[in-house]
């Protein structure tokens, strides 16, 4: 049995991968279907693809296999299987909403989900290290990339183990982080990102806190804790402290007010933020954050400068 899958973009050259035991394999006419979606910028690489705004395309099959594991992420509804987890690491790793549907399905109806390429998620996909593979065929001459279909598989088989999923809940901070990196305004970006913080916080913490306490502890404590727990940071100065603080003067300034602080910097301080977000969330995921954003210096420069007035 097979079904049709919207939106997956594969990587040059790579015919077909295989994620627990989903086979992806392109279209026959790949290189028109992936050309309908939106791209920003025109590109040059295993096709010619010019910049446009784009729509939905079925760009790929995947075949199932005869037995198929429930899903382990907290999807509404009991007849979820490990192909919508799949779908969702996919999304994210892709940086466009991948959606699969029945093969055989003339009429689907209205797509509500978004085609627009992804704001965020950059640190995320260039966490997977490139992995060279021969060439698939005599008649290609180069090599592609293996390494997102390791790298998924590799993820997957950890956020199905007893011990993340005990430690982490289920992942539910993977349906923030989608709803949080899709194309949208940086303030709510910002603001879904913040909320990835908490809930990571208060797993963390709630065997040993109750949820009061949780909820009246002050926001820095807890951006602090996440920065320590996951290596951003060895230890938070005092120093270090007051430039966090601004973190959450950002956040309360647009929760009650609409609006960031009126200050130079804040947009860079939100980015920031939501760059360590898909940090922190790498970590989880058993990945070596990519700095391909330089966000390490960028963390450095924050929390050693002074605090804006």
């Amino acid at each position: 049995m097979r079904k049709r899958v919207y939106n997956l973009e594969f990587p040059s050259r790579c015919p077909a991968m295989t994620i627990y035991g989903y086979k992806f394999s392109r279209v026959p006419d790949y290189s028109d279907r992936i050309a309908q979606l939106q791209h920003l910028v025109t590109s040059y690489s295993e096709f010619s693809i010019s910049a446009n705004t784009g729509q939905h395309s079925i760009t790929a099959y995947v075949e199932l296999p005869d037995h198929e594991d429930r899903a382990i992420l907290e999807w509404k509804g009991s007849g979820s299987t490990a192909l919508n987890d799949v779908l969702l690491l996919l999304s994210i790793f892709t940086g466009r909403d991948v959606f699969a549907v029945e093969d055989k399905e003339s009429d689907i109806g209205a797509i509500l989900t978004d085609p627009r390429l992804y704001q965020s998620g950059g640190v995320l996909i260039n966490s997977i290290p490139y992995t060279e593979h021969p060439p698939y065929s005599d008649d290609w001459e180069l090599g592609y990339d293996v390494g997102r279909e390791e790298g998924l598989n590799q993820i997957y088989r950890l956020m199905r183990s007893e011990e993340w999923q005990s430690r982490y809940e289920h992942g539910y901070f993977l349906f923030l982080a989608q709803q949080a990196f899709r194309r949208q305004t940086l303030e709510s970006s910002f603001i879904q990102c913040w909320t990835i913080w908490e809930h990571l916080f208060t797993i963390h913490n709630q065997k040993w806190l109750s949820a009061k306490q949780i909820r009246q502890l002050d926001s820095s404590e807890k951006i602090a804790f996440i920065l320590t727990t996951y290596a951003l940071k060895d230890e938070i100065d005092d120093k270090s402290r007051k430039r966090i603080a601004s973190l959450a003067e950002i956040r309360n300034r647009l929760i009650h007010f609409g609006q960031f602080p009126k200050r130079g910097s804040v947009h860079d301080d939100a980015i920031l933020f939501i760059r360590l977000t898909e940090f922190v969330i790498a970590k989880i995921l058993g990945l070596s954050p990519s700095n391909v954003f330089n966000t390490v210096e960028r963390l450095e420069e924050f929390l050693n400068s002074i605090k804006p007035s």
